[in-house]
């Protein structure tokens, strides 16, 4: 290890200082003592030099592309674009954030307008007649669609008003436009009902569930809720859960169940 600190010019310095105090006999004996020790220190010195200068070299190489990279990231067009995109993404923040305020100031004047118009609205639906049926006894005012008359058998007229009526020619279509508005609410954190109520045969299931071909108000209900949620997907979270009850004959009947007669839900 001690080889490892020695230096061609201490070797040399050391012959130097034992020629100038030894003869000529004793010099050439002195070195022919340090020569096998020379013979094995001098390539491990040339080898560490050679390391030492590779080293200085790699770090002023490492230091001259450390400068190089600074200086080229700092002029590089990349920080423009960088500072671009930071930018447009605090202006979408914004946006965002506007949008999500104006959402709620809209959905809370529609939701006041349904109000306005009644927080509890009745429709009257009037079914086409059967084959049984002689002859209608309502009749249909062309120019209000909220008042119909009922024909007595003294051939008095009655006249009755409601939030709309429904004449035998409005279809599905027709009686989800005027229930949509109230049933959407229910995203906007609003309780709402919707329930049919009549006389037995008067078309109340026909209204609420429909046929394949013509759905009624409950299904067409979940499809424009779940339109709505897909609409609003990223802005808000909806967790939808539904549950389809009959009340008749002071029963009730769940409507998910097949042959149902008990009252538990589902």
């Amino acid at each position: 290890m001690l080889i490892c600190g020695i230096s061609t010019d201490d070797v040399s310095n050391q012959v130097n200082e034992n020629s100038d105090s030894m003869d000529e006999n004793s010099m050439s004996h002195e070195i022919l003592q340090v020569s096998p020790d020379k013979g094995n220190t001098l390539p491990i010195l040339k080898k560490i030099l050679d390391l030492s200068n590779k080293i200085r070299d790699l770090k002023m190489q490492h230091v001259a592309l450390s400068d190089e990279v600074k200086q080229t990231t700092e002029s590089f067009p990349g920080n423009d674009v960088l500072k671009s995109v930071q930018l447009l993404g605090a202006e979408y923040e914004l946006l965002k954030r506007k949008y999500l305020y104006q959402s709620s100031e809209l959905r809370r004047l529609y939701n006041k307008v349904i109000e306005l118009k009644g927080n509890i609205r009745v429709f009257c639906r009037c079914r086409p007649l059967n084959e049984s049926g002689s002859a209608s006894v309502i009749n249909f005012d062309s120019s209000s669609d909220n008042e119909l008359q009922v024909i007595c058998t003294d051939s008095s007229k009655k006249q009755y008003k409601f939030d709309h009526v429904f004449s035998p020619e409005d279809n599905q279509e027709a009686v989800f436009q005027q229930t949509k508005p109230i049933a959407t609410s229910v995203l906007d954190g609003y309780n709402v009902c919707i329930f049919a109520y009549g006389q037995t045969g008067t078309g109340k299931t026909f209204t609420m569930e429909g046929t394949p071909e013509q759905r009624g108000v409950n299904y067409r209900t979940l499809e424009e809720l779940f339109r709505i949620t897909e609409k609003r997907h990223g802005t808000m979270k909806y967790e939808l859960s539904v549950s389809m009850l009959e009340v008749y004959n002071e029963k009730i009947r769940d409507l998910l169940v097949e042959n149902s007669t008990q009252p538990t839900k589902k």
